[in-house]
């Protein structure tokens, strides 16, 4: 297999697990709480369709994000020349850590009483993206 395809596939891998937990997530608190707005739409039209491609759009919305991740660590992993270390180097951690604030200020926004649920999921994120695609990356390039 192709250098680039490795890439690919280590990140479409984190961002299928991303993606899956938080559309699952997302869809237990829209169903078990959902907003104001999302009932009064529902009572004059459907919103099975909405949801579906949101739900897509999100996944998908991950992968790319993933994909795009796994090759700035297989840069990072091409520029540091420890490769036993489980964590990648400072600059990648703070690239992550920009994207989780990135990611963090609408969310919290959005969800204002479910900042646990927010925080839950950021954790995941840094993990999946902090961690998990980098090691991805370097297994699949050991191959």
């Amino acid at each position: 297999m192709e250098e680039p395809l490795r890439t690919v596939i280590a990140g479409m891998i984190g961002g299928a697990l991303m993606g899956l937990v938080f559309v699952t997530h997302i869809s237990l608190l829209l169903v078990s709480h959902p907003p104001a707005v999302l009932i009064e739409r529902a009572a004059v039209s459907n919103v099975s369709r909405l949801i579906t491609i949101t739900a897509f759009v999100t996944f998908i919305g991950w992968n790319v994000l993933a994909i795009i991740m796994s090759f700035g660590a297989q840069v990072n992993l091409e520029m540091t020349s420890s490769r036993l270390s489980f964590a990648p180097s400072v600059t990648y951690l703070l690239i992550i850590a920009f994207l989780t604030l990135f990611i963090a200020i609408p969310a919290l926004v959005i969800f204002r009483d479910r900042k646990i649920h927010v925080f839950a999921e950021l954790l995941f994120f840094v993990g999946v993206f902090g961690f998990l695609i980098p090691n991805l990356v370097l297994a699949v390039h050991r191959l």
